[in-house]
Parts: C-alpha cells; structure tokens; sequence
C-alpha cells in the first residue's frame, strides 16, 4: 500500500515535469524556463555566497517569531477549547484575524516598526498564531470526556488530569499546529521581505525583474525545499513522540 502510494506519486511529479518541459520550451525561457534551467540557475545560485547569507537572515528572524507564535498560541488555544469565558473573549478576535494575509497589514507595521528585526518578527507572529491558536482549540475541545471520567473516577485533580491526560491527547495535535504554522510562517516572512527588498524576499524580487525566468524558479524551489524538510521534521519527530497516533494514521 506505501509502495503503491510513492510510486503514484513519483509518477505525478514525473508527469508535471513532463509538462513544464514542454510548456517551458514552447512558452520561452522569458516566461517559463524549463526544469532543466530552473535546474542549471539553483545550481549557480548555490555557489553564490548572497544566497546564503540571505537565507540565514530569513531562517532565524522567521524563527523567532515562529517560537512566539507557538509558545503562545499552544497555551492559549488549550485554554480557549477547554475554558468557555476565554473562548467568548478571544474566538472573535482569531476569527478575524486569522484572515487577514501578511500583505495587508506588512505597510502598518513598516510605519510602526521600521524594517528591522522587530518588523519581521512580529510579522511572523500576528500570521502565525492565529493558526495554531485555531487548530489547538479544535483538538483541545475533541479530548475524549471518558478519558477524563476515568481520571475524575480515581480521584484525579484539575492538575493531574490536565498533566496526564489532557496534554498527551493533545501531542500529535499539536505538532500538526506546528507544521501548519510553519508553512504560515515562512509565506509571512518572504512576503514581509519583499516588501522591503531584504533578505531572502529581497532575491526573489531581483530575480522577477531578470529577463529570464530560471533564477525566479530556483529560488522558489530553494523555498518548497525548506517547507518539506521542516514539515517532514516536525512529522517524524511527532511520530517518535506519540506513536499510536503515528501508526493509526500511517496509512492515511
């Protein structure tokens, strides 16, 4: 069943290959490139030294305002599904900002924070957290009441039944909020840098503005790179965490 899963989908990206070739060679390098010169330009963009540096700056500006979105949005999402009054208070609030894109609010927060580390930062918070808060509140609100009756039953605490049965439900959860907000997060901080020419944003806009298109898809590809090694990281460290959660999900 796994075999026949992968093999399906390294058919599919064979296909779209397949059809970004063709694509790329009847459109032109000036619209589409082709793999193989999107392939050729990351390979030279690997050897420049800008590259590097630029993706340093992004990784640990996003990762700051990564870690704050999580280390608040974790506590708070808990505390929204289990406790009502803090559900009424906040639920409008990440109803509304949970739709709002890094692009719009990226001019305000220019003109109240300049365009340094705060700036990117928050950035990344204000689109991040609302993720996680979301999907922390959903899973703490689906923890199983017979779980907790059978806490209650041998005389558990409100303590020991939040330490012992409501986090370990809530792990694989959790992660999942976190792989979310991660792919949130990166999008937040190269739009941010875009706006302001900076940083890894900051390629990307160079490379728009080149009469070929390859520099363009090599960095975007730079960029899906970075979302599946992270995404496959926190999904790997999730199912060492929790494995009964990883193995009935592992056919899915």
């Amino acid at each position: 069943m796994k075999l026949r899963s992968r093999l399906t989908n390294l058919l599919g990206i064979a296909l779209m290959l397949l059809l970004w070739q063709l694509a790329g060679q009847n459109l032109g390098d000036a619209l589409l490139a082709t793999p193989v010169e999107a392939a050729r330009a990351l390979v030279a963009t690997l050897r420049e030294p800008g590259f590097w540096a630029a993706l340093w700056q992004m990784m640990w500006q996003m990762t700051i305002g990564y870690l704050l979105a999580l280390g608040i949005g974790v506590p708070l999402g808990i505390a929204m599904g289990r406790v009502p009054v803090v559900d009424a208070i906040v639920k409008p609030w990440a109803s509304m900002f949970i739709v709002v894109s890094a692009a719009a609010v990226v001019p305000l927060f220019i003109i109240l924070m300049g365009r340094g580390l705060l700036f990117s930062t928050a950035i990344v918070f204000v689109v991040t957290v609302w993720y996680v808060v979301v999907s922390v509140t959903e899973a703490a609100r689906a923890v199983s009441p017979k779980l907790i009756d059978v806490a209650r039953s041998f005389a558990a605490s409100d303590t020991q039944r939040f330490r012992h049965v409501i986090l370990p439900a809530l792990h694989p959860y959790v992660m999942i909020a976190a792989r979310v907000g991660f792919v949130h997060a990166l999008r937040a901080m190269v739009t941010a840098e875009m706006f302001i020419s900076a940083g890894y944003g900051g390629l990307l806009n160079n490379a728009g503005l080149d009469l070929s298109t390859a520099p363009l898809f090599a960095l975007i590809v730079m960029l899906m790179v970075i979302s599946l090694s992270a995404t496959t990281l926190l999904r790997w460290a999730a199912d060492r965490a929790a494995p009964w959660y990883a193995s009935r999900t592992r056919d899915r």
